[in-house]
C-alpha cells in the first residue's frame, strides 16, 4: 500500500472522527440522560450526561466547571397528561388522572443511584415519606466545563404500563440542576447554576437561565410485541394496546412545583441545607 493511499485514508478517517466527536457533543450540548428512550419492564442502567459547564465572563463561554448536581424525579403527586399518540409537539395534552392510572404500583421510587466516585466525591440518594427513591444529588470536586462531558450512573427498575390503559408511552419529566458556584435562590444566575427544568412555578424554574423549560425526559415505551432474554435482561411478555384504544396515548408525567422545592435542594446527614444556600 502507497504512502499516499495511508494518508488519504488517515485524512479520511480523521474527517469523520471529527464529525462523529462534533454531531456526539451536540446531541449532549444540553443536560440529557443518555438512554431517554427504555422499554417497560426492564431494569436500565443509564446516565445522566452534563455537556457543558457554566457561563465563565471572562471567556464568554459556558466553560466555568461543575461542583455538583440535584436530580428529580417524579413522585406520585405528579401532574399526568395525555394526548393522541403520534400528535404534534405543539398540541397540548389534556388531565390524566394519576400515575398510577397508568403505571403499575406506586408510581414512583423507579430510580437508584449507582455508587460511584468517577465524576464527584459525594452523592446520596433522595427518599419521599413513602420510603421511595424519588432523586438523588452528587457533589464534592469539580468537572470541567469544556471538553469533558460527565456522565452521572443511575438505574431504572421495571416500569410497568398497566396493561388495561391506553397508554403507549408514558414520558417521566426529570429535573436537573448542574451546580457551578454555592448561591441562594436569588443568586441564580448562569454563573452558579444551569436548571434544567420544567416551568411550574417552583424556586428552580430558572427564568431566563440556560435550561429554561427544557427539562430531560425518560420515556417509557410500551412492549406490545414481547420481547425474548438476553444477557442484562428477562423475557419480557408482550403488553398489547386494548383493542378499543386504536393507536394509543401519549402520557406525560410533570413533578409539581411544591415537589421540587421539597426535593431538590442538597441536604447534610443532619438535615441542614447546603444547596441552596438558605
Amino acid at each position: 500500500m502507497s504512502k499516499s493511499i495511508t494518508f488519504k485514508k488517515l485524512a479520511m478517517y480523521s474527517l469523520t472522527t471529527a464529525t462523529m466527536v462534533a454531531a456526539s457533543q451536540g446531541a449532549f450540548a444540553h443536560t440529557r440522560l443518555q438512554s431517554p428512550t427504555i422499554l417497560e419492564g426492564t431494569r436500565v442502567y443509564n446516565n445522566v450526561v452534563i455537556g457543558h459547564g457554566c457561563h465563565n465572563p471572562a471567556t464568554n463561554s459556558n466553560s466555568a466547571s461543575l461542583m455538583g448536581m440535584s436530580v428529580v424525579f417524579p413522585d406520585a403527586t405528579a401532574t399526568v397528561t395525555s394526548k393522541p399518540t403520534g400528535s404534534a409537539a405543539s398540541v397540548a395534552g389534556t388531565a390524566a388522572g394519576l400515575v398510577t392510572d397508568w403505571i403499575a404500583g406506586a408510581g414512583e421510587g423507579y430510580n437508584k443511584k449507582v455508587y460511584s466516585k468517577a465524576v464527584y466525591s459525594a452523592e446520596g440518594q433522595r427518599f419521599n415519606s413513602s420510603g421511595n427513591a424519588v432523586g438523588f444529588w452528587t457533589g464534592g470536586g469539580s468537572l470541567p466545563g469544556v471538553n469533558y462531558p460527565g456522565l452521572i450512573p443511575f438505574r431504572t427498575d421495571a416500569i410497568t404500563i398497566k396493561p388495561e390503559s391506553c397508554a403507549k408511552t408514558v414520558t417521566f419529566v426529570v429535573s436537573i440542576a448542574n451546580v457551578c458556584a454555592m448561591s441562594n435562590i436569588s443568586g441564580f444566575n448562569d454563573e452558579t447554576a444551569h436548571l434544567w427544568t420544567p416551568a411550574v412555578g417552583s424556586n428552580y424554574d430558572g427564568v431566563g437561565l440556560d435550561g429554561y423549560n427544557s427539562p430531560a425526559t425518560l420515556k417509557v415505551v410500551r412492549n406490545t410485541t414481547g420481547t425474548a432474554a438476553t444477557l442484562t435482561t428477562a423475557a419480557v411478555a408482550a403488553n398489547p394496546l386494548p383493542a378499543a384504544c386504536g393507536a394509543g396515548l401519549d402520557i406525560t408525567v410533570t413533578p409539581t412545583a411544591e415537589q421540587l422545592n421539597r426535593d431538590m435542594p442538597v441536604m447534610d446527614g443532619n438535615g441542614a441545607q447546603l444547596w441552596p444556600k438558605p
